[in-house]
């Protein structure tokens, strides 16, 4: 029986890696013209670990995906 965690990331392209639901996060660094800026994606994506790792997401609850 397939794992499934195991597939292809949403972010990177890799495919036979572990992955877990996510949505997908937007920054915008406050500046001294701008204020800080967070947006979260509605679409729910999966992604590898290195992309977990390196790029802001929200972890989506098994329950609330």
């Amino acid at each position: 029986m397939p794992d499934p965690n195991s597939g292809h990331c949403d972010s990177c392209g890799r495919d036979g890696e572990q992955v877990a639901a996510v949505r997908r996060v937007y920054v915008t660094p406050e500046a001294w013209d701008t204020e800080e800026k967070v947006d979260v994606m509605d679409e729910v994506e999966r992604w590898c670990f290195a992309c977990r790792s390196h790029y802001p997401h929200q972890e989506v609850d098994a329950d609330s995906s």
